[in-house]
């Protein structure tokens, strides 16, 4: 393909492409945090643990600050039916 159409072909994607607007809360009672995990779709308890859980181990293993926010976005619920 030539140079217009894949950037023709990227904007097409990128304008069709929706955020994920679904908040999941779950707060860290120990630490006084609270996570907003924003996917496709409703999260079970478990993927909203599982979403916390990679977020932390991408941050080393530090817990963000007391009374910290933090927005996690998260593709589940992206290809459900």
């Amino acid at each position: 393909m030539s140079a217009p159409a894949d950037k023709k072909s990227r904007a097409a994607f990128e304008e069709t492409m929706q955020l994920p607007s679904v908040d999941n809360f779950v707060k860290d009672q120990q630490h006084g945090i609270t996570y907003n995990i924003c996917a496709y779709r409703k999260l079970s308890w478990d993927e909203m643990m599982r979403a916390v859980q990679v977020f932390n181990q991408q941050q080393g293993g530090r817990p963000p600050r007391q009374g910290a926010v933090v927005k996690i976005f998260s593709v589940m619920g992206l290809n459900d039916g």
